[in-house]
């Protein structure tokens, strides 16, 4: 009898095992189900994330050949820039070589205009003034408006 009562014992045992077993084993496949539905939804809105990624990617790389093209142009507007700097620098230069040399003429003048009347070249430079003004009063009348008045 005692064999008996220990079969049922381990049987009523067997039957709690077998239950709190079964309770497990569901709890675990209800905890899968989630983790299965959770990771559809993540592979759904990693598409998403990767097709807005792309759309990212694509107006990046337009903006930046966009910008190559606008500073190869900057590049040909520097160069401008720097030739009109050259140009006006040789004219700077120029005018300054021509100051000089007029000013070393005026000195040169005033030593020999002690001793003598004014020489060849200081009626040279003093009729290049004259006709230099001859030509800016004839383009200031070109210029201005016709009013009846002759000069």
């Amino acid at each position: 009898m005692l064999v008996q009562i220990s079969a049922i014992i381990a049987a009523v045992a067997f039957v709690f095992l077998v239950f709190y077993l079964i309770q497990t084993l569901k709890s675990l496949k209800n905890s899968l189900d989630e983790i299965t539905l959770t990771m559809g939804q993540m592979k759904d809105e990693v598409t998403q994330i990767s097709s807005e990624v792309q759309d990212v990617i694509l107006n990046t790389n337009e903006m930046a050949i966009d910008v190559r093209v606008k500073l190869s142009k900057l590049n040909h507007l520097f160069s401008s820039v720097n030739d009109v700097g050259q140009v006006i620098h040789e004219l700077t230069s120029s005018v300054k070589q021509s100051a000089t040399s007029l000013i070393s003429a005026v000195k040169q003048t005033n030593l020999t205009q002690q001793t003598q009347p004014l020489s060849t070249k200081w009626k040279t430079i003093l009729q290049g003034v004259a006709i230099s003004y001859e030509m800016l009063q004839k383009m200031k009348a070109k210029k201005s408006p016709q009013t009846g008045v002759t000069k």
